[in-house]
């Protein structure tokens, strides 16, 4: 191990804290995910720097989604990176079975829903309400809170003892009963945590989430499903390709047909989680910021 007291030099013209997060990186590098890192008063007296040096490393190194705090508990190694190039839709499961990964959940409920404003069915449809809390290598990930038309759930068999089940993919169920998800509509914001959704993604202290409200499709134009989406904010990343080579006196239609044909020959467009990389790729909080955006061709699976 690198001798800590040598490696901090007041005299360089890079700030102390700064040399205390390059330091901290190597050492992370070093430990397993979920790992313990020493508290910030024994860093402080490791280092002979001050608890405000130390807070605004750790910081940092949050931000970039190296360590997580939780509360109470104290300061620890986040989960490996999980990278997706989600330039087509399928399951989450299957997405994530994909990275050679595990992909498991908790069914958090499940059962009739009643019918709100926004919703895209008719006001006195039956629907079925299920929400899961999903798990990338039994590291929480995401909530999601799915409404489907009663006729649908029926159709394909959908119940709780099947919801419940290890493995279990929605998706696969429709595409199963011959219903494909072939497009979706998704609406993106930023927003606070709830005490739920901070306890249950164990956000600590950083309690901003990217909530993805997404609808999907069969080829018909049936809307099959409707979920409300919760990712840590820190972990979601958007990239869209913006253009402005298009003829003026272009339509609006073929305007967008262009833009999906200059998307469409990328696969790195799109929604991912992360950054838990080990390239560096940045990231930080969202702030309070609120940020929307629509797309109808790459929903986040």
């Amino acid at each position: 191990m690198i001798d800590a007291p040598s490696v901090l030099q007041s005299e360089l013209d890079r700030p102390l804290y700064l040399q205390l997060v390059d330091w901290l990186r190597e050492d992370i590098a070093s430990k397993q995910s979920g790992d313990r890192i020493d508290s910030e008063p024994k860093l402080a007296e490791r280092f002979g720097v001050s608890r405000f040096t130390v807070t605004r490393a750790i910081e940092i190194l949050v931000d970039e989604g190296l360590i997580r705090r939780r509360q109470g508990l104290g300061s620890f190694v986040a989960p490996p990176p999980l990278r997706r190039a989600p330039s087509y839709l399928c399951s989450f499961t299957d997405a994530i079975a994909a990275q050679g990964r595990a992909a498991t959940h908790r069914l958090l409920a499940f059962g009739p829903a009643a019918w709100r404003a926004g919703l895209p069915y008719g006001q006195g449809e039956a629907l079925v309400r299920m929400d899961r809390l999903r798990f990338v290598d039994r590291v929480p990930t995401a909530i999601h809170r799915s409404v489907v038309a009663a006729a649908s759930a029926k159709r394909i068999g959908l119940t709780r003892k099947l919801a419940a089940a290890p493995g279990f993919s929605l998706y696969r169920m429709f595409r199963d009963a011959g219903l494909v998800v072939t497009r979706g509509d998704e609406t993106l914001r930023a927003r606070s945590a709830t005490a739920e959704e901070a306890e249950l993604l164990q956000l600590g202290d950083d309690s901003v989430v990217m909530e993805v409200t997404r609808n999907t499709y069969d080829s018909s134009g049936t809307l099959l499903d409707v979920v409300d989406a919760v990712y840590d904010a820190r972990r979601y990343t958007y990239q869209a390709e913006i253009r402005s080579d298009l003829a003026e006196t272009a339509s609006p239609e073929k305007k967008m047909e262009v833009g999906y044909a200059s998307r469409n020959d990328r696969r790195d467009f799109g929604p991912r989680l992360g950054p838990w990389s080990d390239d560096g790729d940045g990231g930080g909080k969202a702030g309070g910021a609120h940020h929307r955006a629509r797309r109808t061709r790459r929903p986040v699976v």
